[in-house]
């Protein structure tokens, strides 16, 4: 029996080993390509000296050369290396397995996202689950009583188990039937928005998000740790993550940075295609988004980091779109405004891996 435990234990090492190098792989290759477009789009290269310190710090610091990438990354974006940074690659292999403890699938289930959160600022108005339409206090419904209820003409169908602007289904409220909820599966029905003329200014269409990432801290506080503002494309009916533009948010007042970076990492002076120059500009509601967030994220001390998605209504009230999580989007901030989370010393939570079964792919 003792055997068989121990070549059970060897067989389970393996496995391990063996997804953590194709993990390491995959977010290698992300990062080389990243830092790839980042040279030749700003000529510039990443010096000897700095290279050598990224590379000392992820073996010596975070316990792995593979995480060093990352690292060259964050630098030729700031200019310099700072300690204290935490690789994609270490936040999704280590950080979040330990300090979220498995419940980040949960925030990819739309449905379920309002009976969690109870919050009005989710422009939920129905819920389709197993076939049966709910509202928003999950009371058995139909859709007559929807067409009836609501006052929007353009709806938006978002599947559970999606995220980043996928699984969406753009439908006028006389187009939505039973066939097609039957083929979306379990979803949320949501109003649309219609975002502050502020935000209009940037670009018309698809509605301007605010990525708001809230940390709890070892004394039960939450904070916000990380602010960037990603907006669409003038051919996008919404914002995706892989087809945007992230901007980040530089200080609490809201103000946004000179610069916009495509999913690619190519760096923008303006909206390429609006010409809208973002050095000096302010996000609308600000505070209040961040209050919204850390008071939601309070709720639930389960969970330890958490990104927000949120829009800033016309009336200027804050409107929650989606959280995430599971592998939410640091690697943004931490290269433009980071180090975010150097005093929650992360890095000491190389010594007490989670199991792999709780890492997540990215969301």
């Amino acid at each position: 029996m003792q055997f068989r435990r121990t070549i059970a234990s060897l067989g389970k090492t393996a496995l391990n080993s063996a997804r953590r190098r194709s993990y390491d792989r995959r977010y290698v290759k992300e990062a080389q390509r990243a830092l790839s477009t980042i040279e030749r789009d700003t000529s510039q290269k990443l010096s000897v000296q700095h290279k050598k310190l990224a590379d000392e710090y992820a073996a010596e610091v975070l316990g792995s050369k593979s995480y060093a990438p990352w690292l060259y990354v964050y630098t030729l974006v700031r200019g310099g290396f700072r300690e204290g940074w935490i690789p994609d690659n270490y936040f999704g292999w280590v950080v979040v397995p330990a300090i979220n403890k498995g419940f980040g699938p949960m925030t990819g289930f739309k449905s379920l996202t309002n009976v969690i959160l109870r919050t009005e600022a989710l422009p939920d108005l129905a819920y389709y689950i197993d076939g049966v339409l709910y509202d928003r206090d999950m009371s058995v419904s139909g859709l007559d009583w929807l067409r009836k209820a609501t006052t929007h003409n353009e709806l938006f169908v978002k599947s559970d188990r999606t995220s980043r602007g996928r699984g969406i289904t753009k439908v006028s409220i006389k187009e939505l039937d039973e066939a097609l909820l039957r083929r979306i599966g379990n979803c949320v029905i949501q109003g649309g928005i219609r975002q502050h003329p502020e935000l209009d200014r940037i670009i018309s269409g698809p509605v301007a998000t605010i990525r708001i990432t809230t940390v709890k801290e070892k004394s039960g506080r939450i904070s916000m740790r990380a602010a960037y503002f990603r907006v669409g494309r003038s051919d996008a009916s919404w914002v995706l993550s892989a087809h945007s533009l992230r901007v980040a948010i530089i200080d609490k007042s809201g103000y946004l940075d000179a610069f916009c970076y495509t999913p690619d990492w190519k760096r923008w002076p303006k909206h390429p295609d609006t010409g809208f120059a973002f050095a000096n500009h302010r996000i609308p509601r600000f505070a209040e988004a961040v209050k919204l967030c850390t008071g939601l994220h309070g709720k639930i001390p389960h969970i330890s980091i958490i990104g927000w998605d949120v829009a800033i209504g016309e009336d200027e009230t804050v409107k929650l779109i989606e959280w995430n999580a599971g592998h939410c989007d640091i690697k943004f901030s931490e290269a433009c405004t980071g180090p975010c989370f150097a005093d929650l010393h992360w890095e000491r939570l190389r010594d007490f891996p989670a199991p792999a079964a709780s890492r997540l792919s990215p969301e």
